[in-house]
């Protein structure tokens, strides 16, 4: 088994895992899934950098990665502006949640930007939250849509979540592009390790077993796997 592992899921370091085993294309989705604290928003922030045309849906009351965001130059709207693409290419829509009732209004403000989104094309959606935007915000629906019809407009989701049960089962189905962190949750593995048709064993023992903040890379279309882990965020230089 540890041979076969070293040969179809290889460790590789972050640079040379984005020349030689990752090519992410406008209209493929990308979804991370692991518990939390293992890195998978540093991978998201790694990942957003590969695509032109990115708005991040964002839905803490407050969030420091998102402020991080904000300091490298991407622009802060509370909801969807249809300004030229190129005026402002990178985006955080970011409605308040500062009260204990704004779920509503965050899920008119998200569907909104959903469907504009749609109409425009070209851009890449980045969700650090997809339970809470499904459930609590009840835009599943929304979602299913994007992964099943969007490619076509060049849209991409970029997805993360800490619970592989209770999310589109789409995602699985019509990501390009699926990461995981370790999980010994005996029903999260069951549910993961479904989602490859030739390698499924091997997927639930490499979830497993993965070290800490490292993932396993699955492309769904070709199989290819590795292991690899993300740079840590670099630290903001105040002035």
């Amino acid at each position: 088994m540890l041979a076969r592992i070293s040969n179809e899921a290889p460790r590789v370091p972050w640079d040379v895992f984005l020349r030689d085993h990752l090519t992410w294309r406008n209209g493929e989705h990308f979804a991370l899934i692991g518990p939390t604290g293992q890195g998978k928003t540093t991978m998201l922030m790694n990942l957003l950098p590969l695509h032109p045309y990115v708005v991040v849906f964002a839905t803490k009351p407050r969030d420091a990665s998102m402020d991080r965001l904000l300091q490298r130059g991407y622009v802060r709207m509370d909801r969807w502006t249809s300004l030229p693409a190129n005026r402002a290419p990178r985006r955080v829509l970011w409605p308040s949640a500062m009260e204990l009732d704004s779920e509503e209004a965050q899920a008119i403000v998200f569907h909104d930007a959903f469907r504009r989104i749609y109409r425009e094309g070209h851009w890449t959606v980045a969700i650090d939250e997809l339970w809470y935007m499904a459930n609590e915000l009840k835009l599943g629906k929304d979602v299913r849509l994007y992964l099943l019809q969007a490619r076509s407009l060049g849209i991409s989701l970029l997805v993360a979540t800490q619970r592989p049960a209770n999310i589109p089962l789409e995602v699985y189905d019509q990501s390009t592009h699926l990461m995981f962190w370790r999980d010994n949750d005996e029903r999260n593995l069951s549910r993961l390790s479904g989602i490859s048709w030739r390698s499924a064993d091997m997927i639930r023992y490499l979830i497993a077993n993965l070290d800490e903040y490292q993932v396993l890379y699955v492309n769904t279309r070709t199989g290819k796997m590795c292991r690899t882990k993300a740079p840590a965020p670099r630290r903001e230089v105040r002035t």
